[in-house]
C-alpha cells in the first residue's frame, strides 16, 4: 500500500492509494481535506509553462487571447528578460511583487515569501502594508492597546474557567478556525464545545445571520443590521454610563480619552443622544432585546471575542475602537480569561500550545535581504495602478503610489481578493507585463501574460509545523511531475541574474529542510529535549515532540498600562457610508465559506453549490416578495456589476440582508468588458472605497444590492473550472 503524508493549511492527512485518511493527531479533522484528490489532475490544472500569444506578437487582448505552451527554459528566460527590462528602464518602483497571503504551506516554498525574497535580491519592488484579513485592525489596535492585532490570544481554558458570558461579535470560530497559516491540529475545537456544555456560561452571537458556530454551540444569536455594529455598541455604552453600571476605577486608571467618547454618546456636540432607542432604530434589534443584552453585560464577568467582519466595513477602525471602549467600561480587560479578544477565531494558535519555538524560514535561516522597496496598503492596488503618483496617508504617514508596470504574483488570486472586479479589470490592464505562478487556471492566470505551473503539497519538498507547535512535518512529493515549486522557480530566475547565492546560498530544498530542522533540534537540546535525527524524521514524515511543558495560563492585555480610546482626536462613532444610503435596498454580507479557504478549493469536489452555482442565503419573506423559490437561479446586482447565484431560502438571515460567501472564482461572460459573472464572485459587487484615511483597508461588508429571479434562458453558460485556450504556435 502507498501511504503518503500530506500537510496543508486545512489539516494533515494520509494519502493511502486513492483514499484520504485523517492524520492521527488531528483532534477534529475537517471535511476540507477531502478536496485533494479532485484537484491533483483537475481540468483547471496548468500542465506546462504558457505565454499569451499577443504578449509575444503584440496582438490580442488579455481575456480573449490564446496561450502557447513553452518549455521551462524558455519560460525562465522570458520572465528574467522582462524583469531585467523593467528594472533597467523604470527601477524597482515598477515591480509589484505581492501575493495571496494564504498560498501553500512551508518554510521554504511558500510562494509569497519566495517571490518577495527574489524581488528583494534583484533590487526591490512594491509590497503591501497590512493585509486583507484585518487591515483596519492592524492599524487601529496598536493605537488603542500598544500591541499588534495578531498578538497571542487568551487561552480558551481561561475563558471557560472565569467567564459567565461569552460574546462572539461578527465571528464564526468553528468555520474560520478550520484553517491556519501552519498545519492545524484543531485542538481548540473541544474548548468551544466545552463552552457550550457549561450551564453556568451563556454564549451570545452578534451577526447578520445565524452562523454555523452559533448552531453547533446551541447559542443565541442577536441578528443585527449590517454595518451598524458601532451604533449598537455606542447605545449600550450610553446605557451603562447613565445608569452607573460601568467600572469607574478602570476608566479612571487605565483609559485615556473617555471624556471625548462620553461627550459623543451624550450628544454634547451634535445634539443627538445615542441611547438604546437610537441604537435600536439603527441596528434593527428591539429595544427590549438590547436592554436585556446590556444588562447581561453589566451583571456578568464577560469575554467579548470579535471576529474580523466588523473591521472590514466603512470606518471599520472605529468599530474596533467602539468595541474596545465598551470592554473598557465593563472593566474586565486583562482580568483572568475576561475582557476582549481580536485574534481567537481565525487560525488555531494559542489555545493549548505547549511551547513557543517556531521553525525558522528562508529569511531567518539565510539572512534577510532588502532592496529599494515601496509600499501601498493591501487593498489599494487598483487605486495605485489607475492613479500612479497619487498621494495618500496610511497610519498618519504620507505615501505616494509608485508607477507599477510589471506584476509578479504567486497564487495571487487578484479577482477574488481585490474589490470591485470591473474596476479591477481596468486597473489590471494598466500593467504592461503580468507574471503568475499558479497551480490552476484561475481568472488571474487566464488574464496574465506569462503563466508558470507550480507544485502543490504532495508534489514538493518542504518543512512545516503544527498550529500547536508540537508536530514537525516533512513535505515530500509522492509522484514525479512537470511542476516546479515556487522556490525552484525563483532560484532559477535568480540564477539568470547571477544572484542565486544571495537568494538561497545555492542550496536546494532538501539542504534547507535539514538546516531548518537541525536548528530547531539544537534549540531544543538546550532544554534537554532531544529530537530524532533528520534522516529519521524525514523517513517517518513527521515527529511529535515529547517532553514539552505546558505554557502558563495566559490572558491578553493582562499587563496593560493604559489604553487609548481617542485616536487622532476622534473617538468611536457611528458614521454610515454613502453606500448604506444608495438606491439598493438589500445588504450583502460576505462571510467565509465552510467549504473552501478563500478562493482555494473552489474547484474541488467538496464545493458547496445550489443549482451548480454559488449559494445565496435569502429570508423566506424576501424570497416570497421577489417570487424566488429554493434552487432558483437569481441575479444579484448593483451599479458595479451583476452575478448569478443559486437560491437557498432560510430564516437564519435578516429580511433586509442576503448572504453570499467570499471566494468564488470569477467567471464573466466576457473577460474583456463589464459583464455578468455566472459563478457568484462577490467582488463584482463590493466597493473599492477605503475604510478610512487611517488604514485605507477594504470594506467588503459595506455593500448594498438588489436581487431578482433570473429568467434569461438565452445565456450560454461557461464553465469557470476549465483551462485557458492553448494553441500550437
Amino acid at each position: 500500500m502507498i501511504r503518503h503524508l500530506i500537510p496543508s493549511r486545512v489539516g494533515a492527512f494520509w494519502l493511502e492509494n486513492e483514499n484520504i485518511v485523517p492524520f492521527e493527531y488531528d483532534e477534529a479533522p475537517t471535511n476540507l481535506i477531502h478536496n485533494y484528490l479532485s484537484r491533483i489532475d483537475h481540468a483547471t490544472r496548468i500542465k506546462n509553462p504558457c505565454v499569451r500569444k499577443g504578449f509575444l506578437d503584440g496582438t490580442g487582448v488579455r481575456g480573449s487571447d490564446e496561450f502557447i505552451e513553452i518549455t521551462w527554459d524558455e519560460a525562465i528566460n522570458l520572465v528574467s528578460n522582462n524583469l531585467k527590462k523593467y528594472y533597467e528602464k523604470y527601477g524597482s518602483s515598477s515591480i509589484y511583487a505581492e501575493s495571496y497571503e494564504w498560498g501553500g504551506v512551508g518554510k521554504i516554498s511558500w510562494g509569497r515569501a519566495c517571490v518577495q525574497r527574489l524581488i528583494n535580491v534583484l533590487g526591490g519592488g512594491v509590497f503591501e502594508l497590512g493585509d486583507y484579513s484585518t487591515g483596519a485592525g492592524i492599524v487601529i489596535i496598536p493605537h488603542i492597546f500598544g500591541e499588534n492585532v495578531y498578538s497571542r490570544p487568551t487561552d480558551l481554558k481561561e475563558i471557560i474557567k472565569y467567564a459567565k458570558l461569552v460574546v462572539f461579535w461578527g465571528a464564526n470560530p468553528l468555520v474560520t478556525s478550520k484553517i491556519s497559516h501552519d498545519i492545524p491540529m484543531h485542538e481548540h475545537e473541544k474548548y468551544f464545545y466545552e463552552l457550550s456544555k457549561r450551564s453556568d456560561i451563556e454564549i451570545i452571537f452578534i451577526d447578520t445571520h445565524i452562523n454555523e458556530s452559533a448552531k453547533k454551540l446551541n447559542a443565541k444569536t442577536i441578528l443585527i443590521n449590517s454595518n451598524t455594529d458601532a451604533a449598537m455598541i455606542i447605545g449600550i455604552c450610553h446605557y451603562l454610563y447613565i445608569n452607573d453600571l460601568y467600572d469607574k476605577d478602570f476608566i479612571n486608571n487605565k483609559v485615556n480619552g473617555f471624556s471625548e467618547f462620553k461627550d459623543y454618546f451624550l450628544g454634547k456636540k451634535d445634539g443627538i443622544i445615542k441611547d438604546l432607542v437610537w441604537a435600536s432604530e439603527i441596528c434593527g434589534v428591539s429595544y427590549d432585546d438590547l436592554l436585556d443584552f446590556t444588562n447581561k453585560l453589566a451583571k456578568n464577568p464577560s469575554k467579548i471575542i470579535s471576529g474580523r467582519a466588523i473591521q472590514r466595513q466603512h470606518n471599520g477602525e472605529y468599530n474596533y475602537l467602539a468595541l474596545s471602549s465598551l470592554a473598557a467600561m465593563l472593566g474586565y480587560i486583562g482580568k483572568n480569561g475576561l475582557g476582549i479578544e481580536f485574534n481567537l477565531c481565525s487560525g488555531c494558535k494559542g489555545e493549548s500550545a505547549k511551547n513557543t519555538k517556531s521553525l525558522k524560514n528562508l529569511n531567518t535561516i539565510l539572512g534577510e535581504v532588502k532592496g529599494q522597496n515601496y509600499y501601498i496598503p493591501s487593498s489599494r492596488l487598483n487605486d495605485a495602478l489607475l492613479n500612479p503618483n497619487k498621494e495618500i496617508y496610511y497610519d498618519n504617514k504620507l505615501l505616494k503610489y509608485p508607477e507599477i508596470k510589471l506584476l509578479i504574483n504567486a497564487s495571487g488570486s487578484y479577482f477574488t481578493r481585490q474589490p470591485n472586479v470591473n474596476e479591477s479589470i481596468k486597473a489590471w490592464n494598466k500593467a504592461e507585463c503580468i507574471i503568475t505562478l499558479e497551480p490552476f487556471w484561475t481568472s488571474q492566470a487566464k488574464l496574465s501574460d506569462i503563466v508558470l505551473p507550480v507544485a502543490i503539497e504532495g508534489e514538493r519538498y518542504d518543512i512545516e509545523q503544527s498550529s500547536n507547535k508540537e508536530i514537525i512535518f516533512a513535505l515530500k512529493p509522492f509522484q514525479n511531475t512537470n511542476y516546479k515549486s515556487d522556490f525552484q522557480i525563483c532560484k532559477e530566475i535568480a540564477k539568470k541574474f547571477n544572484k542565486s547565492y544571495e537568494f538561497c546560498k545555492d542550496l536546494d530544498e532538501l539542504d534547507l529542510m535539514k538546516i531548518i530542522y537541525n536548528d530547531l533540534s539544537d534549540n531544543y537540546a538546550k532544554e534537554n529535549i532531544n529530537l530524532p535525527s533528520f534522516d529519521e524524521f524525514f523517513e517517518k514524515s513527521f515527529i511529535k515532540i515529547k517532553g514539552l511543558k505546558e505554557l502558563p495560563p495566559f490572558t491578553r492585555f493582562s499587563k496593560l498600562n493604559k489604553m487609548n480610546i481617542c485616536i487622532n482626536n476622534e473617538t468611536a462613532k457611528y458614521d454610515p457610508s454613502d453606500e448604506m444610503k444608495n438606491k439598493f435596498s438589500l445588504h450583502l454580507s460576505t462571510p467565509h465559506s465552510a467549504y473552501r479557504l478563500h478562493s482555494q478549493l473552489d474547484n474541488s469536489i467538496i464545493r458547496d453549490s445550489v443549482s451548480e452555482l454559488e449559494p445565496v442565503l435569502i429570508h423566506s419573506n424576501l424570497a416570497k416578495a421577489k417570487g424566488i423559490k429554493n434552487n432558483d437561479i437569481v441575479r444579484i446586482f448593483n451599479d458595479r456589476g451583476e452575478i448569478l447565484c443559486g437560491a437557498r431560502i432560510s430564516d437564519d438571515v435578516k429580511e433586509n440582508t442576503i448572504i453570499v460567501c467570499e471566494g468564488a472564482w470569477w467567471q464573466p461572460l466576457d473577460y474583456t468588458k463589464k459583464s455578468l459573472c455566472i459563478n457568484g464572485n462577490v467582488n463584482v459587487l463590493t466597493s473599492s472605497k477605503p475604510s478610512s484615511n487611517l488604514s485605507h483597508s477594504n470594506i467588503g461588508h459595506t455593500c448594498k444590492v438588489d436581487i431578482e429571479k433570473f429568467n434569461d434562458d438565452l445565456i450560454k453558460f461557461k464553465d469557470c473550472y476549465d483551462k485557458a485556450t492553448i494553441i500550437d504556435y
